[in-house]
This record gives structure tokens, C-alpha cells and sequence, in this order.
């Protein structure tokens, strides 16, 4: 009798929520296509995740995938940054 089993690890990275509009020029091949992403790496038996390997929030090229670590406070940062600028208020005397 053989059993034939499959280990490796597999990537579960999705769009980071409330980050999904932030595009960033990518330093490596120069398109506007850097995008938040959170990553998952799991150690997988069968296809099955079960260890997780590691975690956490980059900012990823759906290009050339060239890919850095990022914090919720860097990606805030950016937000803000991009975001228009409200127009001045009118001061009443």
C-alpha cells in the first residue's frame, strides 16, 4: 500500500480592509500599482493550512511583486496624505 502526501507552503495574502483604494508608485519597476495587502504564509499537509508561517500588513507590486513591510500607522499616514484637501473655513468676526 502507498499514501502519497503533499506538504509545502501556500500564500492566503488578501486586500487589506478599509486600505483598498491607497496605489503607491513602486520603486523597482516605477507603476503606479503598489497596493496594501495583508499576508498569510501557512505550512500546508494535503492542501490544508496548518501552521502559519508568518503575518502581517505590505505593500505589494501586482506587478513586478516587489513587496515591504508596513504598518497600520504608515498606511493611515498615506491615507491622509492622499486624501483632498478640505478647503479652508471661513473665520466669522
Amino acid at each position: 500500500m502507498f499514501f502519497f502526501f503533499t506538504c509545502g507552503t501556500q500564500d492566503f495574502s488578501g486586500a487589506l480592509k478599509g486600505f483598498e483604494h491607497i496605489r503607491v508608485v513602486c520603486p523597482r519597476c516605477h507603476n503606479s500599482s503598489v497596493v496594501a495587502i495583508k499576508r498569510r504564509n501557512f505550512f500546508t499537509f494535503c492542501f490544508i493550512p496548518i501552521i502559519p508561517l508568518s503575518w502581517g500588513e505590505e505593500l505589494r507590486c501586482t506587478i513586478c511583486q516587489y513587496h515591504q513591510s508596513t504598518s497600520k500607522e504608515q498606511l493611515i499616514g498615506m491615507q491622509s496624505q492622499g486624501a483632498p484637501a478640505a478647503p479652508p473655513q471661513p473665520q466669522h468676526k
